[in-house]
């Protein structure tokens, strides 16, 4: 029998669909490591893996010597080792788009959160807000989920800019550079994914031309900031604050430094964690396994 290996926590419904057409499935008990895992089953006979955010290493693709598909739970595959998974011809198929309206969620969440001051609001210790409405708001990037986000923000009355590395056809709004996203926005949201390209664009530099009232959110990746560039900036209140559902650790900061100060909202990469989203990603992922079983082709390959 088939076995499929699921690295991370999924949601029920993919495992069921996957049993019910037959094949076996083992699902890695946190904190095990893979490795520590083969003495529980027979590597041979995985055929496919479902991933979320764990980072994987060639070494531990190489214990299954017959794997025919990886299915990544969700967008972003900065967690796997691309070059040999194309060498090795193995299928790699992503979600793209599905967590798109949960992630444009919580990034609106966490922007009223910092407007609305409600980190630090307590009864004996009050700060005014601010209102949404009328505020320049720039997104870095304009994929799926910025673009779900841009029509939910349209209602407030916003000021819109967006930056894309090619030009893009708006909803509404200005395409501009990157400077102007830094120098003329309220509120700046990165959702970009995390490339060479794309690494620690958010630098000294662009924190430097931020205005000292404006706010960052990152629901994207923790590579696209420089971490002790951010420290810098939100302890000298260069900016005023940042939301961070993403966070790696600097050379000098770590991130538990950052989460304890009062203009930081730091949540647990949340974004894609609606219970509608994991459903219908691990039926997504279990859906693209039984489509190369039948010999078609993937809803959503990445290669």
């Amino acid at each position: 029998m088939q076995l499929v290996y699921v690295v991370d926590p999924i949601a029920d419904d993919g495992v069921i669909l996957l049993k019910e057409k037959g094949f076996a499935v083992f699902r890695l008990s946190q904190p095990q490591t893979i490795k520590e895992s083969m003495k529980l089953l027979d590597p041979t006979t995985v055929t496919a893996l479902i991933i979320r955010a764990t980072k994987i290493t060639p070494s531990e693709l190489d214990l299954f010597p017959n794997l025919k598909i990886i299915a990544r739970h969700g967008v972003g595959v900065d967690n796997l080792p691309l070059d040999y998974i194309k060498r090795n011809k193995i299928r790699l198929t992503y979600t793209p788009g599905l967590n798109a309206m949960s992630v444009a969620e919580l990034t609106l969440t966490l922007i009223l959160d910092l407007l609305k001051k409600i980190p630090v609001n307590r009864k004996n210790k009050f700060y005014d807000g601010e209102l949404l409405a009328g505020k320049t708001i720039g997104l870095i990037g304009y994929g799926k989920i910025a673009h779900k986000l841009s029509l939910i923000l349209q209602p407030f009355g916003i000021n819109l800019l967006v930056y894309n590395h090619h030009p893009r056809q708006l909803a509404y709004g200005t395409q501009v550079e990157l400077d102007e996203i830094a120098k003329a926005s309220d509120v700046i949201s990165l959702h970009v994914p995390a490339t060479p390209e794309t690494n620690q664009i958010i630098d000294d530099n662009f924190f430097n031309q931020m205005k000292q009232n404006a706010f960052l959110i990152n629901t994207a990746r923790g590579a696209l900031i420089n971490s002790d560039s951010l420290y810098a900036a939100l302890t000298a209140h260069k900016i005023a604050g940042a939301a961070l559902d993403v966070l790696d650790s600097g050379q000098l900061h770590s991130v538990a430094e950052i989460q304890v100060l009062e203009n930081v909202i730091l949540t647990p990469h949340i974004g894609a964690s609606s219970r509608e989203v994991l459903q219908q990603s691990s039926l997504r992922c279990a859906n693209e396994i039984l489509l190369l079983e039948n010999g078609e082709p993937s809803i959503q390959g990445y290669f």
